[in-house]
């Protein structure tokens, strides 16, 4: 059976699949027991979806820790965020997430959403977290942003191993009709595309998200109406390592792992 195929994320010595689950959705908007998302994690983990990510507010560590029991944990690549604004803050966050995922170490710890007026504060709290690396109980740290300047800047910045950040491929007339659904903070989506190539170029760990769109409610956006030519479009950018997709259930997990495979 084929899977997910596996890349390196950065220079971090990780293994992602290209296709990585976000478990945004098990808490509130789903409501799943963490044995059923375990479930499904451990489904997607059979068909190659080895990368899964999290955070400290969205509710799904319980799931993750379910699906924890049922894999090798040393096969999995579990990511986690957090909104900490100091050093201090950020240890007791990842202490806190270390004991719900109910695991030794976590393989990305993120801090969650940093806007461009917040970059240099958040290379403070990132020098902190270098230091935990050497212990072992985080392989490697980042952030995820919506904003180019944060992009930009953060590629530069040795302590950053991985950034996650907004990437699709759509008009910019697109994006600003989407409005919430498409939140970028600054600048445009051509100048995403080329502050994420300096960011690879230079060594960082690259993961597209809302390659979708966000979360909303009706009528899906065009995004993800069109799933499969959204996806393939970023699998195929030699810029990205990999994208991590908010999915409710495994038949979804199924579609897109299918237009994963036939790119």
């Amino acid at each position: 059976m084929l899977k997910v195929p596996l890349v390196s994320l950065g220079n971090t010595g990780l293994k992602v699949s290209k296709l990585g689950f976000g478990t945004v959705d098990f808490g509130v908007p789903l409501n799943l027991s963490p044995e059923e998302g375990g479930r499904i994690l451990m489904e997607s983990y059979k068909l190659g979806t080895n990368f899964w990510d999290s955070s400290d507010d969205y509710g799904s560590h319980p799931h993750i820790a379910s699906a924890l029991k049922l894999v090798p944990r040393k096969e999995v690549i579990v990511s986690t965020k957090t909104s900490a604004k100091s050093g201090e803050e950020a240890r007791k966050c990842l202490k806190s997430s270390l004991k719900e995922l109910d695991t030794d170490y976590i393989d990305i710890f993120l801090l969650h959403y940093v806007k461009s007026d917040w970059i240099y504060g958040c290379r403070r709290v990132l020098k902190e977290l270098n230091e935990i690396k050497t212990t072992g109980i985080v392989r490697a740290i980042g952030l995820s942003t919506h904003s180019v300047t944060v992009v930009r800047e953060a590629s530069q910045f040795e302590e950053v191993d991985v950034i996650m950040t907004i990437c699709c491929k759509a008009s910019q007339a697109l994006i600003r009709k989407l409005g919430d659904n498409f939140p970028l903070e600054d600048g445009s989506i051509r100048e995403m595309f080329q502050a994420i190539k300096l960011a690879h170029s230079s060594g960082k760990g690259v993961v597209a998200m809302k390659v979708l769109g966000g979360r909303i409610s009706g009528p899906a956006p065009p995004l993800a109406r069109n799933y499969q030519s959204s996806i393939r479009s970023i699998a195929n950018l030699d810029f990205v390592d990999a994208m991590v997709i908010g999915m409710r259930s495994l038949n979804e997990v199924k579609k897109n792992v299918k237009v994963i495979l036939a790119g």
